[in-house]
């Protein structure tokens, strides 16, 4: 395990006490700075999320009132980084970026500190009234553990402190699977109802259900979309028009697979 470095902050907003932070020790990213203020203090971003889960809330009760379907034989999937969970926190603490998957988990996941995002705690829970599944699928490593914890039971706790409503998580396996940054896999089994333990982690298994609606901020986190593919595709094509209409994305200015494009 990589030798952890510890920096003392003031997280507090009045500045009366101090908190130990542990940082990825590896800066392997540019200035994010300016990235990370707007993430965490500009009213666009406050702005942007409620209206992403305002029109989504409009489309799933559109859904259900058009479809009229049983209890639990529906649901969403929604990503946790920057969808569900804000983690800017640690970018302004640290001003870096984690350099894996891994770090990420270990880092960021651990510590419990990551609060919801505006919208959310109303839109899970209403999914939960309405009779759907919520299903929360993140790239966090749920192999990794070590003696500040278990990224799937941090997870857990995390969002239930946060008050977030969840059916299950499934989190990817980054011992096992050859591709554990590919969630199609995790889709696949929640519609399903065949989970690949060599592919994914969960906390419990959901019988299988219609997933109507997807929510992330990496263009990755939706079914069969690709970051190099779907970019180079014309700005008006028409796969791009699924989004508000059951895929819901995300600003995420500080990180994600957009990172390996060219600066054009």
């Amino acid at each position: 395990m990589k030798k952890l470095l510890s920096i003392i902050c003031l997280m507090s907003m009045t500045g009366a006490y101090a908190e130990q932070i542990s940082c990825s020790p590896e800066n392997k990213q540019l200035d994010i700075k300016q990235a990370v203020k707007w993430y965490r203090d500009s009213a666009e971003k406050k702005a942007l999320y409620n209206q992403t889960y305002g029109v989504a809330t409009l489309y799933v009760q559109n859904w259900v009132k058009l479809n009229r379907p049983k209890a639990t034989t529906w649901g969403v999937i929604l990503d946790i980084d920057e969808t569900t969970l804000d983690n800017s926190w640690y970018f302004r603490e640290c001003g870096e970026l984690a350099s894996s998957e891994s770090d990420f988990s270990h880092y960021v996941a651990n510590p419990e500190k990551s609060t919801a995002l505006p919208g959310v705690v109303t839109f899970t829970n209403l999914i939960h009234q309405l009779g759907g599944y919520v299903s929360l699928v993140s790239n966090r490593d749920g192999s990794f553990k070590d003696d500040t914890g278990s990224v799937l039971e941090t997870t857990i706790t995390n969002l239930k402190q946060q008050q977030i409503y969840f059916d299950q998580v499934v989190l990817a396996n980054l011992r096992d699977s050859e591709m554990p940054s590919n969630k199609n896999p995790r889709f696949e089994a929640i519609n399903s109802a065949k989970y690949d333990s060599k592919q994914m982690v969960w906390s419990n298994k959901l019988p299988a259900h219609k997933v109507i609606a997807y929510f992330g901020d990496n263009i990755q986190d939706f079914p069969k979309f690709k970051q190099a593919t779907t970019n180079a595709l014309d700005e008006n094509d028409a796969q791009y028009k699924v989004f508000g209409n059951g895929y819901f994305i995300m600003p995420n200015p500080m990180y994600g697979s957009w990172e390996k494009n060219p600066y054009n």
